[in-house]
């Protein structure tokens, strides 16, 4: 499906979160320091050197805020965090970064850093008390003062998306356990394609409310957003019949661009991707036709037990994704209006999952 692009130099938050954080700081050389003693010192050069021993996290914030021009937002609970760091000659995001540990988001437009905010922990301890859960994988970018969160995994390689899909899917049975009806917007991504007959049954034997149809095929994606108050068997058809006019205006512009170039002369070998991109409107014609509406996931409105039951259907759902953002979400939306995206995985294999009575055939 299409990527989400954004052009270098762009304002910008990269969101690392890992599904254990620990943060170690370096403990100071001297041992004659008292606690929460602070050296720090900026180097006309523009690094910075700090010896601190348990000094509380927000002294040491206060002296950055006062030797640059970086907003450094911190939630109430990790002001007084004692911190320990013995570093020299270390650049400004060098210092942040070790501040912060691997849990923070930093506003960089590619040459200063302008804001930084350093997050709670981020995670949930699991039943057994000894394994972290993290609420959120995935990446916030923030332009023009508007944050989006992208649920998404680091990148295409299947280890990537299998790992996001573990963590997706424990940080939805943790909530699951500690707050069932809480409601929720949840991403599902199918295995394979889905029929509508497929797509309606899911809805309905589970009691989800729709919110978005997902159509694509291969490297094509779209969707229907469904009206208030639509039904999913009403949806289902109009959601056909925009599928079918974007095939045709597809088909259309292909042909037409291939037939001008044979018209100048140019020949197959010189147009291969002009000769792909048709080939592929027509597949998805051909698909269209022959076997419906290629639905690949669907967008609902559910309670977190919902949800958790959803993912010990093995057979057609991929992925649940609840669109929830934990502790991390609370302290970006609380100083940027967030949106919230995410697109669903796209399927294994390029077939429809058969019905069950398909299978025993």
């Amino acid at each position: 499906m299409n990527s989400h692009r954004c052009c270098t130099r762009q304002l910008l938050v990269l969101l690392l979160i890992i599904s254990s954080i620990v943060t170690t700081f370096a403990l100071a050389a001297d041992d004659s320091e008292k606690a929460g003693v602070l050296q720090f010192t900026a180097h006309p050069d523009g690094t910075f050197s700090v010896i601190s021993q348990s000094a509380p996290l927000e002294m040491l914030l206060s002296r950055i805020r006062e030797t640059t021009n970086v907003d450094i937002y911190i939630d109430g609970a990790s002001k007084k965090r004692p911190v320990s760091i013995n570093v020299k000659n270390i650049s400004l995001i060098q210092l942040l970064r070790r501040i912060a540990g691997a849990n923070y988001a930093m506003v960089y437009d590619g040459l200063t850093v302008s804001a930084l905010h350093v997050l709670p922990k981020g995670k949930t301890q699991s039943a057994n008390g000894d394994i972290a859960i993290s609420e959120f994988s995935g990446q916030v970018k923030i332009t023009n003062q508007r944050a989006r969160m992208f649920f998404t995994p680091a990148n295409k390689s299947k280890s990537a998306i299998d790992s996001y899909i573990n963590k997706r899917h424990e940080a939805l049975s943790k909530l699951s356990e500690e707050n069932p009806n809480k409601e929720l917007h949840a991403q599902i991504s199918f295995k394979g394609y889905l029929s509508a007959d497929q797509v309606i049954a899911l809805v309905n034997e589970n009691q989800l409310d729709p919110v978005t149809l997902n159509i694509g095929w291969k490297e094509n994606g779209g969707g229907y957003d469904l009206k208030q108050g639509e039904a999913i068997e009403l949806a289902i058809k109009s959601a056909a019949a925009h599928h079918e006019r974007f095939i045709a205006e597809l088909q259309e512009d292909a042909n037409m661009q291939v037939t001008n170039l044979r018209q100048q002369g140019i020949s197959d070998v010189q147009m291969q991707s002009e000769l792909a991109f048709q080939q592929n409107a027509n597949d998805m014609n051909s698909v269209f036709h022959s076997k419906g509406v290629p639905f690949y996931g669907v967008r609902v409105a559910a309670t977190a037990k919902q949800l958790q039951a959803l993912t010990s259907n093995d057979r057609k759902i991929r992925l649940v994704d609840p669109l929830w953002g934990g502790s991390v979400e609370d302290e970006i939306a609380n100083v940027y209006p967030t949106t919230k995206i995410a697109i669903p995985l796209v399927p294994d294999n390029e077939t429809f999952i058969p019905e069950i009575t398909e299978d025993r055939k």
